[in-house]
């Protein structure tokens, strides 16, 4: 007997539609059910590593600057004596040459004497390589990227220096693989250069330094904005105008300036709740980035009342080369501590009756771990390295995704 669905009565076909919507019901949960159980979980694993709580902010940096001026105006100025070096009183600092092609012709018998004295150096060298030459691929590509890194630098960079470290790898390799270098030819063409200027007249007027005092070649217009002997005075609000003023006009007759007072400052403001590890006295290191500074030590000689939400602070360095010497309006890290600590993504910390922690995978097992938060950012937080196991530890299996998760939860 054939079987017609058109001769199915209204309550069959009812009846029918509702079992396959149940069924279907059904069967989701199941599917929700276990894809719930055996999902796998997004982990993240918690090592421990050595940080450091800074505070970053905008510094104006002030010396005790008294420009060095000369009588010849119109003239070209060379420096003979490098930024941030010490110099007596009387001790030639620049000279003066009436055009630029005799201050050209100056220059370049300098970096002849120079070439030449690498030369001869290097004359003693050839034949000897006493390494094999596969092993000079290293020292090549690390003068390399030292070199590149340097031409990068704003500020006092050791260019000159990492130019002759990469030179000296490669001919450390061409000697080892002994290539023929005419030393003694090149020796001779440079000698010869440096007898033609020789021979012609050069004239110039040397400067001496007025006093004694650190040598800066250069004035940037910000030497007289704020008075040296007030600086521990200034408010937030004379920095910020500080942060902002425009450079003054340097007089055309200034060819450099000198740095009378060992101590110089950078002076800034910091929001008030991160100013609480800083007192007047305490030594702090200070990170200048995007320079080759680097980090030096500092000491914290003003502490100011709070303004609104602010302090002003003054930090004292007496450190002084020609990477610090140029310094003026840089942002700054000023580090107030050192410690150790885990990251831990915030999508992984759970608050389960009042214990901040979070779930962690041993083995098959979920368990949950408490943490203290040291610090945090809006995508992860720094937490502290606890001995109590009960406490988030070192290379545990941390869960930053997942769902139905619980204390003692068993996964396949």
């Amino acid at each position: 007997m054939d079987f017609k669905f058109d001769k199915l009565n209204k309550n069959q076909v009812k009846y029918i539609v509702f079992t396959l919507i149940g069924l279907f019901i059904i069967f989701y949960f199941i599917h929700q059910v276990v894809q719930m159980n055996s999902a796998p979980y997004k982990t993240e694993i918690a090592v421990k590593r050595d940080m450091q709580r800074a505070i970053s902010t905008e510094a104006f940096v002030v010396r005790d600057e008294t420009y060095i001026t000369t009588d010849n105006s119109g003239g070209t100025v060379v420096s003979i004596a490098e930024d941030g070096k010490r110099v007596s009183s009387g001790d030639g600092v620049a000279v003066v040459f009436p055009t630029s092609e005799s201050a050209a012709a100056y220059v370049r018998i300098y970096e002849l004497e120079k070439e030449i004295e690498y030369y001869s150096q290097l004359k003693n060298r050839v034949g000897i390589g006493t390494n094999a030459p596969s092993s000079y691929s290293k020292l090549i590509d690390d003068a390399c990227i030292a070199f590149i890194s340097a031409s990068r630098e704003t500020i006092g960079s050791n260019f000159d220096e990492k130019l002759t470290d990469l030179r000296d790898a490669i001919t450390a390799r061409q000697l080892a693989v002994g290539e023929e270098l005419s030393v003694d030819a090149k020796i001779a063409e440079l000698e010869a250069e440096l007898l033609s200027i020789n021979n012609k007249s050069l004239d110039y007027k040397t400067i001496a330094s007025p006093n004694s005092g650190y040598y800066i070649g250069s004035a940037d217009g910000y030497e007289n904005i704020v008075d040296y002997n007030k600086v521990s005075e200034m408010t937030c609000k004379e920095i910020d105008v500080l942060l902002n003023a425009k450079k003054q006009e340097v007089p055309a007759n200034v060819m450099g300036k000198l740095v009378d007072e060992f101590d110089w400052y950078f002076v800034c403001t910091i929001p008030y709740d991160e100013s609480g590890e800083l007192t007047v006295g305490k030594t702090v290191r200070v990170n200048v980035p995007n320079t080759s500074v680097g980090i030096i030590n500092c000491t914290v000689v003003s502490k100011g009342d709070k303004e609104e939400d602010s302090v002003a602070v003054v930090l004292k360095c007496n450190l002084m080369n020609r990477d610090v010497a140029n310094l003026r309006i840089h942002d700054i890290e000023i580090i107030v501590s050192d410690y150790v600590g885990m990251k831990v993504s915030n999508k992984a910390i759970r608050e389960i009756e009042g214990e901040k922690g979070v779930y962690v995978q041993r083995g098959n097992i979920i368990q949950f771990r408490k943490i203290n938060i040291i610090t945090s950012t809006e995508d992860y937080s720094i937490v502290e390295c606890v001995t109590d196991s009960s406490y988030l530890q070192q290379y545990d299996k941390i869960i930053t995704e997942g769902v139905d998760l619980y204390n003692g939860k068993v996964v396949s």
